[in-house]
C-alpha cells in the first residue's frame, strides 16, 4: 500500500540528478604551477577571464609554484574530477616533467584530460646591451672568444631546453645560471650580472622593446609574426626549434560534458579580436582547438623533448 507521504516523496527520491544545476554552478579554480607575473600565470589569468565571461561563474587563479609545476599538477589530480579545479598546462606538465623527474607524480598523457590549447609562445634569447652583439652570429662569435654566462627560468623547462639546444648546436661553452621564474632572472639580467638569458616571449619582449635588453633570436622555426625584426635562431642554426604551448586540462574522470562545455567556452573567447590582439601584444599566438588536437601535440612533444632531455642529460632530482 502506498501512503500519501510516500507518493509525494517518490519523485524527489527518484530524480536527484535533475535537481542539480548543470556545470558550472559555483566558482572554478585554475591552478598555475609558477609564480605570478610569468607567462603561465598571464595565460592562466586570460583563460580565467574568458571562462568567467563565457560561463557566468567567477574563476579564481591560484599560484602553486614548485618542482617545475609538479606541485600544482599533483594538487589538481587529487581534487574531485568535477570540473571545479583545473590546471593551466605548460610544457612541463604536458610533456617535459615525465622525463625530467624520477617520479613526477603523474602521467601527463593519461592522468589529465585536455580541454583546449590556449596559446603557443616562442622563447626569446636576449642579451645585455653591454655585450655589444645584435644577432645570433655575433653572440656565437663572442662566446667562442670568452666564456659567457646565461640564465633560464625553469630547470628542464622550455627555456632551459632552448638555451641548451642553442649551446649544443652553436658549439659553445657557457656558464649556466638557473632561476626559479622570470622575475628572479630579470633581477640579474637587466643590470648585466649575467650576459644573456632565455625566457618566454611574453615576459621578456617588453624589456627588448624598451631597449633594456637586445633581442638576439626567437626559438621558433621562423621569425615570429609579432616581432619580425628579431631573427629566428634557425636562420643561423638550421633545424633549431623549441616553443612552449599552453592549455587547460582537467583531472581524469571529469565528465565529458564538462570538458566539452569548457572547450566551447575557451574557443569562443580565443577567437575574439580583443583576445587575439592581447595575445599578439604579448608575443603569443592563440591556439583554439579540440581536445584531440591538444592531446596529439602533447604526445608528439612528449617524445621529441624526452629525446632532447636524454641527450642533454639533465635531471631535476
Amino acid at each position: 500500500m502506498i501512503t500519501r507521504r510516500a507518493l509525494f516523496a517518490a519523485p524527489l527520491l527518484a530524480t536527484p540528478a535533475l535537481a542539480q544545476s548543470p556545470w558550472p554552478n559555483r566558482p572554478i579554480r585554475i591552478l598555475v604551477g609558477f609564480p605570478a607575473g610569468g607567462t603561465t600565470d598571464l595565460l592562466g589569468r586570460l583563460a580565467g577571464q574568458i571562462l568567467t565571461e563565457e560561463l557566468g561563474q567567477p574563476v579564481v587563479i591560484e599560484n602553486r609554484p614548485g618542482a617545475g609545476s609538479n606541485i600544482a599538477a599533483q594538487a589538481v589530480l587529487r581534487s574531485p574530477a568535477d570540473g571545479y579545479t583545473l590546471l593551466l598546462g605548460s610544457p612541463g606538465t604536458n610533456a617535459i616533467n615525465a622525463h625530467l623527474y624520477s617520479n613526477a607524480g603523474y602521467d601527463p598523457l593519461t592522468d589529465f584530460l585536455p580541454i583546449s590549447q590556449i596559446a603557443e609562445v616562442p622563447n626569446l634569447l636576449a642579451a645585455h646591451p653591454s655585450l655589444g652583439v645584435r644577432d645570433v652570429p655575433g653572440l656565437i662569435a663572442l662566446a667562442k672568444q670568452r666564456r659567457l654566462s646565461y640564465g633560464e627560468t625553469s630547470i628542464g623547462g622550455s627555456t632551459h631546453l632552448s638555451a641548451e639546444m642553442f649551446r649544443l648546436m652553436a658549439g659553445i661553452e657557457a656558464t649556466h645560471v638557473p632561476y626559479r621564474g622570470s622575475a628572479p632572472m630579470m633581477v640579474d639580467l637587466l643590470p648585466g650580472r649575467i650576459d644573456y638569458g632565455v625566457d618566454n616571449m611574453p615576459t621578456i619582449i617588453n624589456h627588448v622593446r624598451s631597449g633594456a635588453l637586445v633581442g638576439i633570436g626567437v626559438t621558433s622555426a621562423r621569425r615570429w609574426p609579432t616581432a619580425p625584426e628579431i631573427q629566428a635562431i634557425a636562420e643561423t642554426l638550421p633545424g633549431y626549434e623549441v616553443t612552449a604551448w599552453f592549455g587547460l586540462v582537467a583531472p581524469r574522470g571529469t565528465p565529458p560534458e564538462v570538458i566539452q562545455r569548457a572547450n566551447v567556452a575557451l574557443r569562443a573567447g580565443l577567437v575574439k579580436p580583443e583576445v587575439v590582439a592581447r595575445l599578439s601584444e604579448l608575443g603569443a599566438a592563440a591556439l583554439p582547438g579540440t581536445p584531440e588536437e591538444y592531446q596529439a601535440r602533447n604526445v608528439a612533444q612528449h617524445a621529441r623533448l624526452g629525446e632532447l632531455i636524454r641527450r642533454i642529460g639533465v635531471k631535476a632530482d
